[in-house]
């Protein structure tokens, strides 16, 4: 058959009953970008025509701005994997196809009594790399799709396998569709002799079989409501799974090779029933897979509260620098600012200088030049800094500002000003850490009494509990003195009694002492 464009090159096709899809690469304009587009055609299979006719195509076209965008596909007309495509037609006309080069699973819809028109339901990307449908297959009499999930770097370097299983039935295919298990997973693990690259699958109405990099096979068994398929660890080629019961806090209501999901939040599976989660008690904690629910009275509420980590003394004063070093005021302020007097002294050197060049330069007389030189000759005795050879010199350290101290703490931080708010800070931060000690120093004197209290109280509960036990003597002993028919051995035992007392309490008076 002819195709419509000349320059098509086919990479995968299925064919249904009497229609059938093939997709693959066109040439386009040499002077585009673009060297090379995808394109999907519709076949028609109708005995009218004779022959397989195309009928439809669809051509895809990456969103402006994205990576996909910016693909040329220069490289398309030679073989390469990162190229390869797949295509999966169900029985309703549902049709899969996977581009893992531009990370897309397209899904279609074509009329089964009349398949004129591919129309376009929804895509799939799977973020920013290459492999998604790597591989597409129907399953459940097309209800369920699986996915062979591929992710490669954009240099194509493989990174992961996995196959998704989606519920095409009940939810909605795009981008944001979560998939009902993923394969493998932390208890469907891949044998020991099995690679974790996954080249291919291919799928019966019910069953799944996936080949590994290396040629091995894997083939997934449906299993029944409440069991999933166990993979073998170990064992000879193909590897066949077997039924295994839901794990607890999972459950599996329907027949196929996916794997059991999770107790939906406010239910349970304590595995008495792994074909659906039982509800848990009102109020009772229950998040998602839980085994067994909690009653919220058992749960407590922790708030951590995270210190600010402490800037260390030489950052405290960085930004009260830089604002007040070139700041200012007026009144006293202005009488105590550094930048203030530093000015004068800059004007005064200026003014000098000026002088002593205009005496050199411009005016010629003798008395001028003994002027100068006997000005030179006090600033050159004038020791400001270094050897004397300078003019000028710093300015004095010791200045108004530094005499100035904030006694009553944080009230007198607002009545310092300019350069003295460094003192005040200071002195704030120190005041702050003094109250930081005093505040743990009492809660050692506190956590201190709050101990000795304790052991007095019990010490007192201890005499309290002798004194009424001796009262208690006493008050037995008056009774038998009473009777004058008490048994002789009552009244000697009372006598024993009472001497011990009086013996221990005269023993603790002489230790006491």
């Amino acid at each position: 058959m002819a195709w419509p464009n000349s320059s098509f090159m086919p990479h995968a096709v299925d064919i249904s009953n009497n229609f059938g899809v093939i997709v693959g690469f066109i040439q386009n304009d040499p002077q585009k970008r673009v060297q090379y587009s995808p394109i999907i055609y519709l076949l028609n299979f109708l005995p009218s025509n004779r022959h397989p006719i195309v009928v439809n195509h669809y051509i895809p076209f990456a969103t402006s701005g994205t990576w996909q965008d910016l693909l040329s596909n220069s490289d398309a007309d030679t073989y390469s994997a990162k190229y390869d495509m797949s295509i999966s037609i169900n029985r309703y006309g549902d049709v899969l196809v996977g581009m893992q080069h531009i990370n897309r699973v397209f899904l279609f819809s074509v009329n089964i009594s009349n398949p004129i028109q591919l129309t376009y339901i929804s895509r799939n990307t799977n973020g920013r790399s290459l492999g998604n449908g790597k591989s597409v297959a129907w399953l459940d009499n097309g209800n369920m799709a699986a996915i062979l999930v591929n992710t490669y770097s954009l240099s194509y370097q493989w990174l992961s396998s996995q196959i998704y299983f989606y519920d095409m039935q009940s939810s909605i295919y795009n981008s944001n569709s979560t998939p009902l298990s993923i394969f493998p997973n932390y208890h469907q693990l891949l044998p020991e002799n099995f690679s974790p690259i996954f080249l291919n699958m291919i799928s019966s109405s019910i069953s799944l079989t996936l080949m590994d990099s290396s040629g091995n096979l894997l083939i997934f068994n449906p299993t029944p409501p409440g069991f999933y398929p166990s993979i073998p660890a170990t064992g000879s080629v193909p590897f066949i799974t077997f039924p295994e019961s839901c794990p607890l806090g999972m459950y599996k209501n329907q027949t196929g090779i996916n794997d059991c999901i999770l107790c939906p939040t406010g239910t349970k599976n304590s595995g008495n029933a792994t074909v659906q989660c039982t509800p848990c008690a009102s109020g009772a904690f229950c998040p998602l897979g839980s085994v067994s629910e909690t009653s919220q009275s058992a749960l407590k509420i922790i708030e951590q509260v995270i210190a600010y980590p402490k800037s260390s003394d030489t950052t405290i004063f960085d930004e009260i620098l830089i604002q007040n070093m070139f700041h200012i005021g007026s009144g006293h302020c202005l009488l105590i600012s550094p930048l203030f007097w530093t000015l004068i002294v800059a004007g005064l050197a200026i003014l000098v200088v000026i002088s002593m060049g205009i005496l050199k330069f411009f005016i010629r007389h003798h008395t001028c030049t003994q002027i100068r030189k006997r000005v030179q000759w006090i600033f050159k005795k004038t020791d400001l800094i270094g050897e004397g050879e300078l003019w000028v010199g710093e300015m004095p350290k010791k200045g108004p500002c530094t005499d100035i101290t904030c006694d009553d703490g944080i009230k007198e931080l607002y009545e310092c000003h300019c350069c003295s708010r460094l003192i005040c800070i200071n002195h704030l931060i120190q005041h702050i850490e003094t109250t930081k000690q005093n505040k743990r120093r009492l809660d050692s004197l506190r956590n201190e009494l709050n101990t000795v209290v304790n052991t007095l109280e019990l010490i007192v509960e201890e005499k309290l509990f002798t004194i009424r036990r001796e009262q208690n003597l006493i008050e037995q002993a008056k009774k038998f003195l009473d009777i004058s028919s008490t048994p002789i051995d009552e009244l000697q035992n009372i006598f024993e009694q009472i001497n011990q007392t009086i013996a221990s309490n005269r023993s603790g008076k002489n230790k006491i002492r």
